[in-house]
């Protein structure tokens, strides 16, 4: 998403707070208006109705009962006793059915009318012989139930851009931590892959920082890798490069002089054959990604991979004089068919170089734990200095003291622990039971009715 159309967090939730905030105190207001207006409307019908007591209790008395916002009128059987000055100043106006003959005919209890150009609540009360009659206007109710919305409302209305400024500065401050995150990511150039700083940071941002700073660690590994890859790439296809041109050079020298012999086509075919074994080993180590890499694993039957690559191996063994075994049950490992192929094969021809001529090599299951397999690649041969063991695992290393006698590109075992690593599996190097190098490779496995 660009800048442009990009939203501020700290925005939205402000927006969202309160505006659930201001719908939440507006309904709770109108709700509590309501219940209040309804309490008040019932206590101006017990006000009314206790006029209307009042007014009966008074009709033989000379005391004169009236209100400036209440008429009344006192009937019996005979017709009018009794009414407010108000209520006969406007008794020309009243409907017909709040005649003076007709008063008696009037429903019992509360109920509403317009008379006088308004509307009044009006209430009647029956007590023989006499009946009184009471009306209230509605504005007058109208008016205190406005005053009562003003009074519900107001402290809304006031409290409002206090719990806005309050909703501000708790969102602003807790939201410090992702802004913080967000000014360090900011900062960071392409050449920057040092971790981001997790301290301080709140709960919720730990799995956020931890993800980011082990990709940054990733990629600065691959960096490193990359430029290791690189250099050390430069350094070995320089030399059998060199050999090339200096061989090229002689036989064209040579082809003058008539003066070719087979020893000198041996030594060209050697030389290209090293430099494309070395560019081989390149390719297979760029290959096996992480990222391209998971999307292929499958089940693989181990056994019958092994006995394919000794097949294929079978003629350099022999001209080796050498005695392979290979003692293992059916058993599956969850692989990638190629990866495993290059894992076994650079191991095998690791041992067969190596171990040197009329030797031995085993190849067998090991014991492991119950959710990986182990498998051990070992020869009969001289074995390896222990000092040295892990430096085998460095791309392009070779041990001195067979690099005159064999020549190899150093990168074999390097990726067989790139491969192992892609597996998470694990792999150990040591001399072994029969006197030569010993590895010893484990791999995850799976139940056998998966392979397909």
């Amino acid at each position: 998403m660009s800048k442009n159309n990009a939203k501020s967090m700290q925005g939205q939730l402000i927006s969202l707070i309160l505006a659930s905030v201001v719908l939440a105190t507006f309904f709770a207001a109108l709700q509590s208006y309501r219940s209040s207006s309804k309490q008040l409307m019932q206590l101006f019908d017990a006000q009314l109705q206790e006029f209307a007591e009042i007014a009966l209790a008074l009709n033989n008395s000379e005391t004169q009962t009236s209100s400036a916002h209440r008429l009344f009128q006192i009937t019996n059987q005979h017709g009018l006793v009794r009414q407010s000055q108000q209520l006969e100043i406007d008794f020309k106006t009243l409907p017909r059915a709040f005649g003076q003959h007709l008063a008696n005919e009037l429903p019992s209890g509360f109920f509403e009318a317009g008379f006088g150009g308004q509307r009044w609540r009006l209430y009647r009360l029956e007590r023989a012989p006499f009946s009184v009659l009471v009306a209230e206007p509605l504005s007058k109710r109208q008016l205190a139930s406005e005053n009562l919305l003003m009074v519900s409302i107001s402290p809304v209305v006031m409290v409002v851009p206090i719990i806005g400024l309050l909703v501000f500065y708790l969102v602003r401050k807790n939201i410090r931590p992702l802004r913080a995150l967000g000014n360090a990511l900011r900062k960071k150039d392409h050449t920057d892959l040092t971790p981001v700083a997790s301290q301080g940071m709140v709960t919720e941002l730990l799995p956020v920082t931890d993800k980011i700073n082990d990709l940054l660690a990733r990629l600065a590994l691959a960096f490193d890798r990359e430029k290791r890859l690189t250099a050390n790439i430069a350094h070995e296809l320089r030399t059998p490069i060199s050999v090339l041109s200096i061989t090229a050079h002689n036989l064209s020298y040579q082809l003058n002089q008539k003066d070719i012999t087979q020893d000198d086509l041996a030594d060209l075919k050697q030389q290209v054959e090293r430099l494309a074994q070395v560019v081989e080993q390149i390719i297979a180590l760029s290959r096996y990604t992480p990222e391209n890499f998971n999307e292929t694993l499958k089940p693989i039957d181990i056994e019958s991979l092994i006995q394919e690559l000794i097949a294929a191996r079978y003629d350099e063994i022999i001209s080796q004089q050498q005695e392979i075994e290979l003692q293992m049950s059916h058993a599956v490992v969850i692989g990638e068919e190629f990866a495993l192929k290059t894992l076994f094969d650079n191991l095998l021809r690791n041992a067969i170089k190596y171990a040197g001529k009329k030797q031995r090599i085993l190849i067998r299951q090991i014991p492991a734990t119950k959710n990986m397999m182990g498998i051990e690649v070992a020869d009969s041969g001289s074995g390896v200095d222990i000092t040295i063991m892990q430096d085998l695992l460095t791309p392009f290393y070779r041990e001195e003291s067979k690099q005159t006698k064999v020549k190899g590109s150093g990168l074999g075992l390097a990726i067989v622990k790139h491969i192992v690593d892609l597996l998470n599996g694990k792999m150990t190097l040591e001399n072994g039971e029969l006197g030569g190098l010993s590895v010893k490779v484990y791999l995850p496995i799976t139940d056998t009715k998966e392979v397909q």
